[in-house]
């Protein structure tokens, strides 16, 4: 063949393979043609990158205050709650106790939270029992709730109070008051000379009772909750103080509408009761509450034999419905004194 051929056999040979890649493929080839092939995988230099470890759980709500400043609504700061008729009258303290307590207190991480911001006190030498759950992110909460706590328990041991008696309370209730809003004055101090720590604070609630007394005061700020067990039926004693109870809804109303360390003054209810033997009180963080039904706790308080078995049975109901918060439960027994 003369080179003139050659060149026209290759010339068609290349128009060949173009037609062969390019052409549109026919109805059948396209149906054989294989579908929903994976995509590539990424370069192992991309594969192995580590994950990112956020700080707060994303489908974990944090707590939160709501836009409202509570103290222009209230006339005072420490509000008396009469629960019991009994409490409204302060009787003389007796040379003898009247009750005996057996407490018992536990607090849990939970399954979802990576720190606990929960904070407990038991100070059986006062009567006193203290659950305070913290806000602000892991540093913030966890340091508001322990300044809280610490700042009422010093108070309690040197028996001294900032400000005046409040008139319209007894004594001791007087004291738990102005214990706690030593505790809000901490946690602003705090903050103010960290502006890291701005925005944290917490909630509160404080059983300081009286033996001698037969007496019960609660100081109460926020969604942490005092509950008693008498006669078989459960009382939630202290009312949760969140931004539904001013007509808001949904994710804004189950913000807090009372916290410490918001405000320089912080409205306090103080709860007035009078104990009975066989009560048994709870003092929780809403780490239970959110997990763990009225009904439920009911039943667990009624059969549980100690306060100690009590509070394992409560961590454990709420790390198995999920444990979403931090879970904090303090169990109060009132039993009759001693014979002699």
């Amino acid at each position: 063949m003369s080179p003139i051929g050659w060149l026209l056999l290759a010339f068609l040979f290349s128009l060949g393979l173009v037609a062969v890649f390019l052409w549109p493929p026919t109805r059948a080839e396209a149906a054989a043609a294989p579908k929903n092939l994976p995509p590539p995988a990424p370069p192992a230099s991309m594969r192995d990158l580590p994950k990112i470890d956020y700080e707060e759980d994303s489908d974990v709500d944090p707590t939160t205050v709501g836009r409202k400043d509570p103290v222009s609504e209230i006339a005072s700061v420490a509000s008396a709650i009469v629960v019991d008729d009994e409490a409204a009258t302060d009787e003389p303290t007796q040379a003898a106790p009247l009750i005996l307590l057996s407490a018992k207190a536990q607090t849990d991480r939970g399954l979802r939270r990576k720190a606990n911001e929960d904070s407990v006190l038991v100070d059986d030498r006062n009567a006193l029992y203290v659950v305070a759950d913290g806000m602000g992110g892991y540093r913030g909460g966890e340091l508001a709730s322990a300044l809280a706590v610490e700042t009422i328990e010093r108070a309690f041991a040197a028996a001294e109070f900032d400000g005046e008696r409040h008139a319209g309370l007894p004594t001791r209730a007087s004291n738990l008051a102005r214990a706690i809003q030593m505790a809000n004055n901490a946690i602003l101090e705090r903050a103010t000379e960290d502006k890291a720590l701005s925005g944290m604070g917490t909630t509160i609630c404080a059983a300081l009772f009286s033996r001698n007394k037969q007496r019960l005061y609660v100081g109460h700020v926020g969604d942490s909750r005092a509950y008693r067990l008498r006669e078989g039926a459960l009382t939630q004693m202290t009312a949760d103080h969140t931004m539904s109870a001013h007509g808001m809804k949904g994710a804004v109303g189950a913000q807090l509408s009372r916290a410490l360390g918001v405000w320089p003054l912080v409205p306090i209810d103080i709860l007035l009761a009078k104990p009975l033997v066989d009560d048994v009180y709870l003092i929780c963080s809403d780490g239970l509450t959110k997990m763990v039904r009225d009904d439920a706790i009911a039943e667990v308080l009624k059969g549980a034999t100690t306060p100690t078995v009590t509070v394992e049975k409560l961590i454990e109901r709420a790390n198995a419905n999920g444990g979403l918060d931090n879970i904090t439960a303090i169990v109060v027994r009132v039993n009759a004194p001693r014979a002699g």
